[in-house]
């Protein structure tokens, strides 16, 4: 099975989402830093008898729910520009991979290079809702648009047999 990825913007960016924000959960220290800020103005604010305690809460509560907002907002806005980087309208071709099932390799090629990967050294691969996404590596991944699969759950069942069920997430 030969998979010739044309990428798009909307591919990536919805990579890019799910890869910070679902695998690698980078939200939960922000939300972690608003949590304890916002507790801790509720608790200057339970105290409001004490001198200071009402503006000491009203800071917390700003800092506490700005930095995430911040945060997240400097998200979207480098996401826009990774996006924009990779110069993908219109949609391009990226690489090629090749599958066999008697194989126990994937062979992926781009412009420049043809590699081999062997499938017992595969991360992990994920199914989402418009793409499967193979980690080659914690950090590498190639992206597989389900709209570019002619049998998305022959490859993703490909994908179970080669990798088995603990390196397959869906």
């Amino acid at each position: 099975m030969t998979i010739a990825v044309k990428l798009n913007e909307s591919n990536f960016r919805h990579f890019l989402i799910f890869n910070i924000l679902k695998r690698l959960k980078l939200y939960k220290s922000p939300m972690l830093f608003a949590s304890i800020l916002t507790v801790s103005a509720i608790i200057s604010f339970i105290m409001h008898t004490v001198d200071g305690a009402v503006m000491l809460g009203l800071v917390l509560l700003l800092v506490g729910l700005g930095v995430p907002v911040v945060y997240f907002v400097n998200f979207f806005l480098s996401l826009q520009k990774q996006v924009k980087l990779q110069n993908l309208n219109p949609p391009r071709l990226v690489y090629t991979l090749h599958f066999e099932e008697n194989s126990d390799a994937i062979e992926i090629s781009n412009e420049t290079e043809h590699v081999r990967y062997q499938y017992k050294d595969v991360y992990h691969a994920y199914y989402e809702k418009d793409s499967i996404y193979l980690f080659i590596t914690k950090d590498r991944a190639f992206l597989l648009p389900l709209s570019l699969l002619e049998d998305q759950d022959k490859m993703w069942n490909l994908l179970v047999t080669k990798l088995g069920t603990e390196r397959c997430t869906r």
